[in-house]
């Protein structure tokens, strides 16, 4: 039995990059028996199945590699990194799991304050949970460590499109 070949799973996540899910689902079944127990191999396992629809079963990856590797050596409280934790908090999204989304993105925050995709997806988790104070805490600052994060760059231009409107209803 082989070990996955790294520039598999790079082509995996650069298929996924690029909108191309059923490449993506094709290149890891290609990979698939190579060494289907390699990290990196359940890692782009993990990302397919987000990508295809089965977030139960992505849930279930991350899980499994936030335990297997732990944010800080010898930590045994399951958190993993903040890319892990953010990839179960995606899946509980998927699931409409929101208040558990909640709680993954803020052991990734905890690890890293200022992480933009763990800030974003917390964003959606408090819209989808209708916390609009909360949404604005989050937002105010994605916009200070990342000014410029498209999730940023397009809320700001909606709001410019909108000002721009109202103001012609004005004339």
């Amino acid at each position: 039995m082989g070990m996955t070949r790294g520039w598999e799973v790079l082509t995996i996540f650069l298929a996924l990059s690029c909108n191309q899910v059923a490449m993506a689902e094709k290149l890891l079944k290609e990979a698939s028996g190579n060494n289907d127990d390699s990290a990196a191999y359940r890692l782009a396992a993990a990302a397919v199945k987000l990508a295809t629809g089965d977030p139960e079963e992505a849930y279930l990856t991350y899980c499994d590699l936030c335990s297997q590797f732990p944010a800080v050596e010898g930590d045994d409280s399951g958190s993993g990194s903040v890319l892990l934790q953010t990839g179960k908090a995606l899946a509980n999204m998927q699931r409409g799991m929101f208040s558990e989304a909640v709680e993954d993105l803020q052991r990734a925050l905890s690890s890293n304050p200022n992480d933009p995709d763990s800030l974003v997806n917390m964003c959606c988790c408090m819209t989808h949970l209708g916390k609009k104070d909360e949404f604005q805490q989050y937002y105010s600052k994605l916009e200070q460590v990342a000014p410029t994060n498209p999730f940023v760059l397009k809320t700001q231009g909606m709001t410019t499109a909108f000002t721009r409107f109202q103001a012609s209803l004005q004339v």
